[in-house]
């Protein structure tokens, strides 16, 4: 379930949507980052869409990988700050550990955080949440 709203200062807007178990998790991927991706452009802010979606890729394959349902996503907008965050239930940290030399896993994270302007994970016995920060100038209409 997705909700696009306005939240309390100092966010210009505010929306989430909860992955459960089902669909499968690449399905689930794929459908959250493409309404990720809409929402750039409802908000205006089409030339992030691309980026925001790799982060919501990456992030989302990480929580379901190695945390636990349910995978919260939730992007949060400021005059100049476009906040990505995704949460799940598990209590292990995410760490970032590279890629693989021959693997297919660990560059989408690596490009995270090329990418993003400030990144960090959170975690307690409520689960882990990694998140990043995408610094912007509006562009005149």
């Amino acid at each position: 379930m997705c909700i696009d709203g306005t939240p309390a200062s100092p966010y210009l807007a505010k929306w989430s949507c909860t992955v459960q178990a089902a669909p499968p998790p690449q399905t689930a991927v794929a459908r959250t980052a493409a309404w990720a991706t809409a929402t750039m452009h409802h908000w205006g802010l089409g030339n992030l869409a691309d980026d925001v979606s790799l982060i919501v890729t990456e992030f989302i394959s990480s929580a379901w990988t190695h945390g636990s349902p349910p995978v919260e996503v939730t992007l949060l907008l400021q005059e100049s700050v476009l906040t990505i965050e995704v949460s799940d239930a598990g209590a292990a940290l995410a760490v970032f550990a590279g890629s693989r030399p021959l693997g297919a896993a660990g560059r989408g994270l690596a490009a995270a955080v090329d990418i993003a302007q400030q990144i960090g994970i959170d975690g307690g016995a409520w689960g882990t949440r990694v998140w990043a920060q995408l610094h912007f100038q509006w562009l005149p209409a």
